[in-house]
């Protein structure tokens, strides 16, 4: 049974219909017909809301972070609103601030933005196709361009905290894929990583974070776990994450050649970076299965999103060293 819904997180334990009319008045967007809280994800409490005549999404924050972090997250969201990137347009209060604060509700924090009609790719239940996949790296490169250096935060899913993740769920491993896990991690740690390129990354670039709009474009979801990484960790996670098809013959390293490919024309990467990426890639997998593991065994979200994250994971990992046996 799941431990840790979305509504659990918040500081606020009260009916959040009150909410979200107080958020429809700050924001001056008309009353509400209708609200649901979205189950998917391990953070913040995000919520659909519904006016007469638009949707939104407002963002709620998880009682776990600061203010200093929840500053954070609306500056890089600002910093993304700013460019070209495809992602939900930011509102603005009656008094023209980014973020509400509800002092009726606990002093719950929120960001409110535009709903976009569309379906991510676990919904769609495929991978992107040719076309959709050059619209995701148009994406990619273009985050990766953003001049901005954000304050560092800890994020125990990213790639570079492998050894972190581990540690704290080794003893829930199966016993057959613990090795596996060790050999990803070994392999990780000969990389340069300090002295490979960085940028700002999303870093997030999964089946749930991208979306395919009713629009037709490829829309980029949840800035919440942004960061200044090195830039291959976004390939990394595109091809660990987003690609990888488990009824799909292609290795690791096809789906690296392809997306490189296609990075390549827009924002040339260096040969240290290729040296590099697969051993990067593979630990973005192992990243799959470890996260889940903490999700499930440690923080008790005992749900089907951690059993697809989890199956993702094992089997990518499994198909992988049987490919290079």
């Amino acid at each position: 049974m799941n431990k840790n819904t979305p509504v659990d997180r918040l500081s606020y334990s009260g009916e959040l219909a009150p909410v979200m009319d107080r958020v429809c008045a700050a924001y001056k967007i008309g009353h509400p017909i209708d609200f649901s809280v979205i189950e998917t994800g391990y953070e913040d409490c995000n919520v659909i809301l519904k006016t007469a005549n638009n949707k939104f999404v407002a963002k709620i924050f998880s009682k776990e972070r600061s203010r200093e972090d929840i500053i954070r997250i609306t500056t890089i969201l600002e910093k993304v609103g700013e460019t070209d990137v495809n992602h939900p347009s930011l509102m603005k209060t009656e008094n023209d601030e980014i973020f509400y604060t509800d002092s009726q509700a606990k002093g719950i924090y929120l960001v409110l933005m535009k709903f976009i009609e569309g379906k991510n790719f676990i919904e769609l239940g495929r991978i992107p196709n040719p076309d959709e996949l050059e619209m995701v790296i148009e994406q990619a490169v273009k985050i990766n361009c953003i001049d901005y250096h954000p304050q560092y935060l800890f994020d125990s899913w990213a790639i570079p905290n492998i050894k972190v993740m581990f540690e704290k769920v080794r003893k829930y491993i199966r016993s057959d894929i613990l090795g596996l896990v060790e050999q990803v991690i070994a392999q990780y740690f000969e990389i340069p990583v300090d002295s490979l390129p960085h940028c700002f990354v999303h870093g997030d670039f999964t089946k749930t974070n991208v979306l395919k709009g009713d629009d037709g474009g490829i829309h980029i979801l949840d800035f919440s776990v942004a960061n200044w990484y090195p830039r291959i960790q976004e390939i990394s996670i595109i091809v660990a994450n987003l690609l990888y098809d488990k009824d799909n013959p292609s290795t690791l390293q096809e789906r690296i050649d392809l997306v490189w490919s296609k990075y390549d024309k827009l924002k040339p990467l260096t040969e240290k970076e290729r040296k590099h990426i697969y051993p990067y890639a593979l630990a973005g997998t192992a990243m799959e299965f470890l996260g889940a593991h903490q999700e499930k065994y440690i923080y008790g979200n005992d749900t089907k999103e951690t059993d697809f994250w989890m199956n993702l994971g094992q089997s990518g990992l499994l198909k992988e060293f049987a490919a290079n046996d």
